[in-house]
């Protein structure tokens, strides 16, 4: 299908559009839930929101790298708690939000908490 061939760019610009909701996802796509659905799993082998849940992880990083506090990184990407983001972070990269903060900027390097 023409609208799964996107580059991967700007699948990561329209996860982040879609606030890393598979619904919304399908509503920018023009397809159905269940359309799209298929589209991943024929593709990609997984679910659209298993997908989007790790594009926001991913996108967690570069918020974290550019001096976002834990927090406002949470709440920017939509999370309701940052203890939730905080666990699903440390699940998918092995690292709390501020060890990865601190191994990418040295031991000695500085990390906002928040």
């Amino acid at each position: 299908m023409a609208r799964m061939m996107g580059s991967r760019q700007q699948w990561e610009e329209l996860a982040g559009r879609a606030n890393y909701d598979a619904g919304e996802l399908a509503r920018l796509c023009r397809l159905s839930d269940r359309q799209l659905r298929r589209q991943f799993r024929r593709r990609l082998d997984r679910t659209p929101q298993d997908w989007l849940n790790e594009r926001r992880l991913i996108a967690a990083r570069e918020l974290l790298l550019s001096g976002q506090a834990v927090k406002e990184v949470a709440f920017n990407l939509g999370f309701k708690h940052s203890s939730h983001f905080c666990r699903q972070f440390k699940t998918f990269h092995h690292l709390t939000p501020s060890e990865f903060v601190s191994r990418q900027n040295g031991e000695n390097g500085y990390v906002r908490h928040g």
